[in-house]
């Protein structure tokens, strides 16, 4: 080999040696890069291709009432769902007519899709079977929670609802939805070598259930009123009405109804304007149930006393150019007179007199004009005229009723100060709540003189008679409002009835407020909303463990008891709140009759109390769940 051939291979040798090394070399640099600078990136993208992650919902915490009964729960129920990729799509018409659905519809969901979707939510355990036999790839079952609330309509307005993302649409559902709603978790679901999910999966975070709400509510309590103004709102051929209970002690909310209800457990069926809590959204002119207010703000004003007398003009009295009208002519009538006769002109007169500041005043101080923040959202103010409105005929009008816009809940807050000696306590629906100082708004005096003159408004002379329960005593006011039309004027044909009061009157325990809209067979409050407080009271206060006054009236009295059975005890006059098979035992017990309607929970009785039953009597009681 010449040299020249020899350097010639020489440096081929050299070439395919450099390139050699040069082919190590990145080599080398490619494995550093994958190794260490890509590193973080590539474990990510592997993870990824071996892993799918979802979330999964938590379920909402529990509403129970102050017994523990649950007024809302969270119910696990199956949903299909599936990683769309995965779905072959020859399995597409079997797969839909499991689903009960379209093919077209199914391929909207899955084609082009990749990864998790939901096929169908809340489906039947037996629907979720049938397709998972199917055993189609990719397609799985999932847990999620379906709303329930046990109740349905009597609790609808207050408890509200959840959409189907899981989220508070209305009610106390959406008020709370921060401390009702859950945390939720996060899964990851290993997938094969072709990408396909394998059963199973790890938890990244765990679902945590949101927190438990315990109400102020009574369950029996909120059935009695429901069913009370029910049948007044049928009676009469009423709009609509609403009612609303509480505890002047301490201003618990025992029980908020509306008529029409609505089920809050299928609440697509009905229009959003149903869904509002008219109890706390609705404004109406209370008519006279506003004039003890102006009672009390006159004995505050110390111009007028309890035996002091006005003179009521015979029924009818010129302000300005305005003329106030009673529906009976009087003459001269004692403060008491005055409540019980519900007298336009005499309410008037205190009012003119003390002036528009003062009166406003008191109104202020015992709820109206403002929200009670009792915590639900959607509630309303109401409407009491500024100062530079009131002149001497707004001032005239506004003293029995006219011209101020009240809800059903202000009015028996307000209520709830003159039976709790003029105290002022912020009305609340949680059990567990910070409870403020009551503040003294009306002298426990003057207060107590008020509720003297309610208790007369209920009595033979009033005209709140029909709300008084056989052997209680009650103290309230009648109202009847004209409604204003769209322009202000008030006519003849629309008016609202009310009763506002509470009971026993020389001890309170429970303040209702009931407001009928649009009664049709009676305009009148004490024909038309007294008999639904009477209805309500009397069920509820031997629940209460408030039994009649046996001297009361004459138709209450000891009954004998036979040998061989044992004495009722007066504790044991409420059947409220029982079960169907609790009833039986004391039926048994006893040895009395039962006659059953319904099933569930006892919210109504017949008579109010079985202690003065004696054995072989009988008793009546309908149930609810």
């Amino acid at each position: 080999m010449s040299d020249k051939q020899a350097l010639y291979m020489k440096r081929r040798i050299e070439a395919v040696a450099g390139l050699l090394v040069l082919g190590l070399l990145l080599l080398a640099v490619r494995a550093v890069d994958l190794q260490w600078l890509q590193k973080d990136h590539l474990v990510n993208l592997a993870e990824k291709q071996r892993f799918r992650q979802y979330t999964v919902m938590a379920p909402r915490g529990a509403i129970y009432d102050r017994n523990g009964r649950i007024l809302a729960e969270s119910i696990e129920v199956p949903s299909i769902a599936a990683m769309a990729d995965e779905v072959p799509k020859e399995d597409y018409r079997r797969l839909a007519a499991a689903l009960h659905m379209s093919v077209s519809k199914l391929q909207h969901r899955l084609k082009n899709r990749k990864g998790f979707v939901w096929l169908a939510r809340r489906v039947t355990p037996q629907q979720a079977e049938a397709v998972l036999a199917l055993n189609v790839p990719g397609v799985r079952r999932e847990k999620e929670w379906r709303r329930y609330h046990p109740l349905g309509p009597e609790t609808g307005h207050l408890i509200g609802f959840v959409g189907l993302d899981g989220r508070g649409l209305e009610g106390l559902e959406h008020s709370y939805n921060n401390v009702l709603t859950g945390e939720a978790g996060v899964r990851l679901v290993r997938r094969d070598a072709r990408g396909r999910s394998l059963p199973g999966g790890i938890w990244v975070r765990e679902p945590r259930p949101g927190k438990d709400l315990h109400l102020t509510l009574d369950a029996s309590i909120q059935s009695i009123a429901y069913a009370a103004l029910a049948e007044a709102v049928r009676q009469q051929k009423a709009r609509s009405g609403s009612v609303v209970v509480m505890d002047p002690r301490n201003g618990d909310v025992l029980a908020m109804v509306n008529w029409p209800g609505y089920n809050p457990n299928d609440f697509g069926r009905y229009r959003p304007g149903q869904w509002r809590n008219r109890s706390i959204t609705d404004v109406f002119e209370p008519g006279s149930t506003l004039k003890p207010f102006t009672m009390a703000a006159a004995l505050m004003s110390g111009r007028w006393h309890a035996d002091s007398r006005v003179f009521c003009e015979n029924g009818a009295m010129k302000v300005a150019d305005y003329v106030i009208h009673d529906d009976h002519k009087e003459g001269w009538l004692d403060m008491a007179g005055l409540i019980a006769k519900s007298s336009n002109i005499g309410a008037a007169k205190l009012a003119l007199d003390i002036g528009a500041e003062h009166l406003r005043q008191v109104l202020t101080d015992v709820g109206f004009g403002r929200r009670t923040q009792l915590g639900l959202s959607g509630e309303s103010p109401g409407i009491i005229p500024p100062p530079g409105r009131w002149g001497p005929v707004e001032t005239a009008n506004i003293a029995f009723g006219q011209g101020i816009a009240v809800t059903p809940l202000q009015l028996a807050t307000a209520f709830c100060v003159l039976a709790n000696k003029g105290q002022a306590s912020r009305p609340g629906i949680l059990l567990q709540r910070e409870r403020e100082q009551p503040q003294q708004v009306i002298p426990a005096n003057i207060a107590s003189q008020v509720v003297k003159m309610l208790e007369y408004a209920t009595s033979a002379e009033g005209t709140g008679g029909k709300a008084v329960p056989a052997g209680y005593t009650v103290a309230g006011k009648t109202g009847t409002a004209q409604k204003p039309d769209a322009h202000g004027r008030y006519g003849k044909k629309k008016f609202m009835a009310v009763f506002a009061g509470m009971a026993p009157a020389d001890d309170p325990r429970l303040v209702i407020a009931v407001v009928v809209d649009e009664p049709q067979k009676s305009i009148y409050g004490g024909q038309v909303a007294a008999p639904v407080f009477r209805k309500i009271a009397e069920n509820v206060l031997p629940y209460l463990g408030v039994l009649p006054d046996m001297h009361q009236q004459g138709e209450w009295h000891m009954q004998e008891v036979r040998a061989g059975q044992p004495a009722i005890q007066a504790n044991a006059g409420s059947l409220l709140g029982m079960t169907l098979r609790e009833i039986r035992n004391v039926a048994s017990r006893y040895g009395l009759q039962t006659r059953i309607h319904g099933s569930g929970w006892v919210y109504r009785q017949k008579p109010a109390s079985i202690a003065q039953l004696k054995p072989g009597d009988s008793f009546e009681v309908w149930l609810n769940e």
